[in-house]
Formats: structure tokens, C-alpha cells, sequence
């Protein structure tokens, strides 16, 4: 939502009062907006409950954990998930104009900040989430609506991948979501099995695929996002059978040795990297070797003594610092706070006890604020904004201010009133490597609230360019969307 920014029509921009603040919107052209900053005022800010926002600063109470591995800083809302942090664009060359769309193919209703432009790259996909760059600059899109890995190039130039510009390099049954490229290897996954190909970057259709690993449990949140790290270890991340399990033996990110590869494995023979995560989508590596993830929280959340029904601000969705192997992360037992009503909630980041085990003999919210038994998120976001991919951005085209900054892709609510979601943001970090403030919106709806007609789009995976620009998918839409600079 927006109010007070710029609008481009026709491909011409004009001030508006019905732009966003702090972004442009857009009605036949390319966006390249050159206002103040959007979402209610001041960047850096936090939105919270009803998509409204907060500005993050001496005005928010901070909530420290005594724990090396936790950030000592709170945030009301923030959603990351990044990809391992490969650096992508070219720092060195600053920025430059990124906005290489034509204007037939500008983002209708959409709000960007200044300098910003966005534009729809590719369309007529099914479903598509995943996706990764290769060598060459080709894009590689999991459809999960035909169980196939399709690769999108632009060979022509004109700023769009159009129909023609397309191949299928495989189509295996049930490809839904995870796809990395390592080793000369192409990665892709379904609900129950991660397959891998010899791929080289070339655009040639794939031969029959290898299974890695076998016997992911199936049900529940059926993806199964895929990283791998500087060693080469495979990451897999597999969420939760239903709303609240029993207990985590499923909800969890596991570890393969990059020698277990070639021979197979199950998920039972997987290294417990990190437990006791609901839905854990996004998985990323960070400049320094830190896997990062973002965490779709519990639904329908309800507890009497802190108001009842609470399940439109709480649980918070979580960033999560994996810093070393083979701890709890609260799920199913516990869940941070978001925004609890005045005069009971004790601020964001806070751990409560799940309603459905309290009075088991065990589970407490005291039980759940021990750094011992559970590590609490660094950071929470709106609750059901449903953060599905994060990238760390490398340089190459943004201001120099959003290097190192975490890109991430909010799905959207299903069961909030008002929806939230359905947007773009970036959550800057500062020199320790850890978020210094909320996210900001980058892509969104111009029109009230998160998402309304004339705007069918929920993002998913983001990657970057090799010219620094990004690349957003939307499974709702079946479109890539590209988010560049002018350079102004």
C-alpha cells in the first residue's frame, strides 16, 4: 500500500498524490520512481500489525539475549532468507542503470522506492518458485505447476525473456520448489526426494536424474528448499506434517557430507543440523560462511491469558541465526512474540509456551525463554507475511548502502484480516554482519493495503544478476519480475 509517491503511466512518470510514499506506481510504464521513501515514513521502518510501520529506533524496546550466537538487537519485523552468499554483481562497478525493461512490460500497480524500476521478465510460467543463476547468465526456474526445471534467457537483448526464449531441461515428477547448482551438478527437489543432474551450464535438455537423497517424510509443507555451503555440504529443509506437531522429528534443516552425494542417502542418515523449525523455507550462507533462515510460524494461535485469539499479530515469522550445528529453535513447544496486547506482551522476540502443551509437566514460558532449551529467532517479522527466499545482495547495480543488505520475498497471508504480505523488502545489515534496522520495502502494491485487484502477484525466489538487477519469482502470477536502478 501506498500513499504519496510517484506514478508512471504510459511509461512516463508525474507526481501523484495516490503514489506511494517513498515509491512510484505504475500503470503502463516502467516504473523509475524519484520520491521520498514509502511505507509510512521512515526507511529502516517496521510494519506491524494491519501493515502499518513503526520506525525502528530508540522509541522500540529492544529485547537483549545473553547468548554469543544472538544478535543483541530487536526488530519488530523482518524476514530473510539468503542464498548462499555468493556475492553476485559486480561491487567494484557501483551503480549503474539496471532498468532495461521496455515500457510494454512494466509491473502494473507497483510501488517501488527512488531510483527504482520494475518490470515483468518473463510470463506464462506454472507455478514458478525456485530459481538460481548459471554460469552464463541464464536463469533456472523450478515450475512446480509441471514438475520441471525450465532456463529463461534474454539472448536478444530487448529486456525480457520472451516465449521463445525458453527451454525445458527436465521434467521430473513432483519438482516443486528446492533447485541449486554445485559442482558441476543442477540440484532440484520434490516432496519426498532431491535428484541431481550433470550440468555444465549449457541450455541442453538433462538425461534421467540420480536420486541424492530418499525418503523425505511426505504431507505437511511439502517443499524442500536446497543449499549448499563453502565445503560443500547439502542443506535440506523440511517442514512441519501439520499447524502444530507433536514434535519435531520432522521440523528441521539436515546436513549431508558433499562425499555422502554421489552414493545416496536418506533422511534418516542426515546430520541434525538445526531443530525445531516449523517451516523453514529460506536458507541462505552469508558473506561469512553463516547459514541463515527464514520461518513461517504457527496458525490460529489462541491463549487465554494473553488475549485470546492472537493470531493476527503473533506468532512472529523468524530470522534465525544458525551458528553452530545441532540446536533447538522452539517448534513445536514454543513461539515468538510479535504483538501482544498492552499490558501483556513483553515485546517482540519473546518466547511463549504453545497452548497445546502447557500443563504437559515439561513446557513452560519460562522453559521457552531459556537460552539452554530453545535459541530464539534474531529478529521477527509480522506474523503470516510468509517469508519464502532471502538473498544476500552482492553490489553490481543498487546504492552502495544496499550491499551486504538481505533481500527477501514475503508469499503473503492466507488467514489474516487485513492480508499482509505479497511484497519485497530488504533489511539492511551493518558491518558485524548483523541486521541494524527493519526491512524496507523495495516491491509492492501501490494501492491500499498489502494486496487488492490488479495485483495477482506472490513472491517466492529471488537471484540476482550478473549485471546486479533482480530476479523475483511469483508461483500466483506464473511471472519473473526484474527489479532494477537507473543509477540516478
Amino acid at each position: 500500500m501506498s500513499s504519496g509517491g510517484t506514478s508512471a503511466t504510459a511509461g512516463t512518470l508525474s507526481s501523484s498524490a495516490g503514489g506511494g510514499a517513498g515509491g512510484a506506481s505504475v500503470t503502463g510504464g516502467i516504473v523509475s520512481s524519484g520520491g521520498v521513501g514509502r511505507s509510512g515514513g521512515a526507511a529502516g521502518g517496521a510494519t506491524g500489525s494491519g501493515g502499518t510501520t513503526t520506525a525502528l529506533d530508540a522509541s522500540v524496546d529492544s529485547i537483549t539475549v545473553d547468548a554469543p550466537t544472538i544478535l543483541d538487537v530487536a526488530a519488530v519485523e523482518v524476514d530473510s532468507r539468503a542464498d548462499q552468499a555468493k556475492g553476485e554483481g559486480d561491487a567494484s562497478s557501483g551503480p549503474h542503470s539496471t532498468c532495461v525493461g521496455p515500457a510494454s512490460a512494466a509491473l502494473a500497480n507497483a510501488s517501488v522506492p527512488p531510483g527504482y524500476c520494475a518490470w515483468t521478465w518473463s510470463s506464462g510460467l506454472s507455478s514458478p518458485r525456485g530459481i538460481v543463476r548459471n554460469a552464463n547468465g541464464d536463469l533456472l526456474v523450478v515450475e512446480a505447476g509441471a514438475g520441471r526445471v525450465a532456463l529463461l534467457y534474454d539472448d536478444d537483448g530487448n529486456g525480457v525473456s520472451d516465449s521463445g526464449e525458453r527451454v525445458t531441461l527436465t521434467t521430473t515428477a513432483g519438482l516443486n520448489h528446492g533447485i541449486a547448482i554445485h559442482g558441476g551438478y543442477l540440484y532440484a527437489s520434490s516432496e519426498t526426494t532431491v535428484y541431481r543432474w550433470a550440468y555444465t551450464g549449457g541450455r541442453q535438455s538433462l538425461p534421467s536424474p540420480q536420486t541424492v537423497v530418499s525418503g523425505l517424510p511426505s504431507g505437511g509443507h511439502v517443499t524442500r528448499t536446497l543449499l549448499f555451503d563453502g565445503q560443500g555440504r547439502l542443506y535440506v529443509s523440511v517442514g512441519s506434517g501439520s499447524n502444530v506437531d507433536p514434535n519435531s522429528g520432522r521440523a528441521r534443516v539436515i546436513r549431508f557430507a558433499e562425499s555422502t552425494l554421489a552414493s545416496g542417502s536418506t533422511f534418516a542418515q542426515g546430520e541434525l543440523f538445526a531443530d525445531g523449525l516449523r517451516n523453514e523455507v529460506g536458507l541462505a550462507l552469508d558473506a561469512q560462511g553463516r547459514v541463515w533462515g527464514v520461518e513461517n510460524g504457527v496458525d490460529d494461535l489462541n491463549r487465554a491469558d494473553l488475549g485470546g485469539d492472537i493470531h493476527t499479530d503473533n506468532p512472529g515469522e523468524e530470522l534465525n541465526l544458525f551458528a553452530e550445528p545441532g540446536h533447538f529453535y522452539g517448534y513445536p513447544y514454543c513461539w515468538s512474540e510479535f504483538l501482544l496486547p498492552a499490558g501483556v506482551g513483553l515485546g517482540p522476540r519473546t518466547q511463549w509456551v504453545h497452548p497445546q502443551f502447557m500443563g504437559d509437566g515439561t513446557h513452560t514460558d519460562l522453559w521457552c525463554r531459556d537460552i539452554a532449551n530453545v535459541i530464539p529467532p534474531v529478529l521477527v517479522m509480522q506474523a503470516h507475511s510468509a517469508p519464502l527466499d532471502i538473498k544476500f545482495y552482492g553490489g553490481g547495480a543498487f546504492p552502495t548502502e544496499m550491499t551486504g543488505s538481505a533481500i527477501i520475498s514475503y508469499h503473503g497471508s492466507w488467514d489474516r484480516t487485513p492480508a499482509t504480505g505479497y511484497k519485497v523488502v530488504h533489511v539492511p545489515f551493518g558491518a558485524d554482519g548483523m541486521p541494524n534496522g527493519g526491512p524496507v520495502p523495495l516491491l509492492e502494491y501501490s494501492g491500499a493495503g498489502d494486496t487488492g485487484g490488479g495485483w495477482p502477484h506472490r513472491p517466492v525466489g529471488i537471484e540476482t544478476g550478473v549485471d546486479g538487477r533482480l530476479f523475483v519469482s511469483s508461483d500466483a502470477s506464473g511471472v519473473i519480475v526484474a527489479i532494477g536502478y537507473n543509477g540516478g
